[in-house]
Formats: structure tokens, C-alpha cells, sequence
């Protein structure tokens, strides 16, 4: 596993991570994007999960990666409904998409010494990258803080947003629950059975 990697252009972000192109205020996207960058090596090769809890497809090599892909999908999906709902504005929805390709970023810990298994403060890790290297708004270091909900150290979910990144995060962890992947699907990832799919 790489502890620690050089920074990636932004192109190259947009093309590991095409889900980004579903935000669309250039503010959040950019500042994502730019956070994305300067994820740790291991982001882009570990599993979700090394004890089976995730989807078969985020199990192995890169699947913490696939994972972040389709919750982008599932976030997409359910934003629609809290938007028709009253819950959130169609604007807290680029939010809830910032938050779920940064809220595991920090899942196996520092980057520079990594774990050889997600640890349980990961989230609240991310939160701490947000709030004092990004300037994204509070309410997407609440949300990544607050994702993984009654499970590890952080916070349970209180608002629409944090719920909307929690909901969305089990649903995407959901072993018989197959989210396709914004298109176009990284090269990397080919061959592992994801679908390709057009969200917008």
C-alpha cells in the first residue's frame, strides 16, 4: 500500500472521479477537486471494508474508490427526492456530493503511516482536513463527520444534509445493493463489473 502520493492535476481528478462533474456550483466542484488531489495513495488502491461488510465490487483492489463512486450515484438519486420533499434546495445537494467524495479520504488514517484497516476516527480525521485546509462550507465537514451515523466516533447525523450523506453512504455499503457508476468509467476500474451509467 502507498503511504503517501504526489499530488494529482485536476484533470486527472475529473477523470478518477467523473462524479464530480454531477456538482454544479464551480466553487464546491473546484475546491472537491482540489482536496481530491491531495488524497492520500491509498484512497485510489485500497478496499472499503477489509471485514466483508461493503459491496462485493468495493471488497478488493480499489474499492475504496468504487465505493466513493456509487455513493456519488446513490446521493444523486435520493438528492432528487429531498429536494421534491422540501428537505434540502437543489443547491445542497453539490454539497452532500462534496462530502461523499471526501468522506473517506482519511479511512486508513494518516497518509503518511496508514493502517492496514479502516480506522474509527476516519471520519472525524476528514472533518479536521476540511475545516482547516478547505473552503468548503462548515455544513460538508458536518456531513462527513456525521456519515457513518451510531457506528465509530463521530457525531449522529441531525440535519437533512448529514442525513442525506448517511442514508446515502449505507445504501452504496449495502452488499445486495449494485449502484451504477457516473460514466465515463475510469480505466483503472474496468473489468471490475461496475456499470456505466448517465446521471444527468
Amino acid at each position: 500500500m502507498s503511504a503517501s502520493s504526489a499530488s494529482l492535476d485536476l484533470e486527472e481528478v475529473t477523470r478518477r472521479v467523473p462524479t464530480l462533474r454531477l456538482v454544479d456550483d464551480a466553487d464546491v466542484r473546484e475546491e472537491t477537486a482540489r482536496l481530491t488531489a491531495e488524497a492520500p495513495g491509498y484512497f485510489w488502491e485500497v478496499p472499503a471494508s477489509t471485514s466483508n461488510y461493503h459491496h462485493p465490487l468495493c471488497r478488493g483492489e480499489r474499492g475504496l474508490w468504487v465505493h466513493t463512486l456509487m455513493l456519488s450515484t446513490v446521493i444523486e438519486r435520493l438528492g432528487d427526492s429531498y429536494v421534491d420533499l422540501g428537505r434540502l434546495e437543489r443547491e445542497d445537494v453539490d454539497l452532500a456530493h462534496a462530502a461523499a467524495v471526501l468522506h473517506d479520504q482519511r479511512k486508513n488514517g494518516d497518509p503518511t503511516a496508514p493502517s492496514e484497516t479502516s480506522v474509527s476516527d476516519h471520519d472525524l480525521r476528514m472533518g479536521r482536513v476540511l475545516r482547516e485546509e478547505s473552503d468548503l462550507p462548515e455544513r460538508v465537514a458536518e456531513a462527513v463527520e456525521s456519515h457513518m451515523g451510531p457506528w465509530y466516533d463521530g457525531p449522529d447525523p441531525e440535519t437533512p444534509l448529514e442525513d442525506l450523506v448517511h442514508t446515502a453512504d449505507m445504501i452504496a455499503s449495502t452488499e445486495t445493493v449494485t449502484a451504477g457508476v457516473q460514466g465515463p468509467l475510469p480505466e483503472e476500474l474496468d473489468g471490475l463489473g461496475l456499470e456505466e451509467v448517465d446521471l444527468r
